[in-house]
């Protein structure tokens, strides 16, 4: 791996790991709660700083295990020859666009269509925007998400989501 790409990957690994610990750290000055909430409201954001501090913590070990590898494992965030297209390689600044345009639409439809559809539609748009997938994904992947994410929001975690217009037709 060059040297740049190595520096560039350490920093981003740092970057990760200083964010992760930082959350941790604010989240642990958030109040306990009460004592009927086994978790309280320090536990999620806690739990986000710590694994977004592992993230950096992996990223940096295999950085640093695989460094040597050649092409067997790639880590660097250096675009493949095969990978560049009309869309501009690995990033476009078009796929950037449309991606913030579809969270702003998904956080405007969230309460009135409901969890189920207007995730449904966010999945089925990000994965349209990044293209390579199959018809078959598109049609299964989505709502599949969608499903899953909501039972465990809803009867997992105990996180009421919204029900949008589904309302009549979900439990409660």
């Amino acid at each position: 791996m060059p040297t740049h790409a190595l520096r560039r990957e350490l920093i981003a690994a740092a970057v990760l790991i200083a964010f992760g610990v930082w959350i941790a750290s604010v989240a642990l000055k958030i109040p306990l709660g009460v004592a009927t909430d086994p978790l309280g409201p320090r536990t999620f954001p806690a739990a986000l700083g710590a694994g977004i501090a592992l993230c950096g913590i992996l990223l940096a070990g295999g950085v640093l295990l695989f460094r040597g590898r050649g092409g067997q494992v790639k880590l660097t965030m250096e675009p493949d020859p095969e990978d560049e297209g009309e869309a501009g390689g690995p990033f476009s600044p078009g796929r950037l666009a449309g991606a913030i345009g579809a969270t702003a639409v998904y956080l405007g439809a969230f309460e009135p269509l409901g969890y189920l559809l207007a995730t449904t539609g966010y999945v089925l748009v990000l994965m349209l925007l990044h293209g390579g997938a199959s018809s078959r994904s598109l049609a299964i992947t989505p709502p599949i998400a969608a499903l899953v994410l909501y039972a465990v929001f809803k009867f997992g975690l105990l996180i009421p989501v919204p029900a949008g217009v589904l309302a009549p037709l979900l439990p409660r």
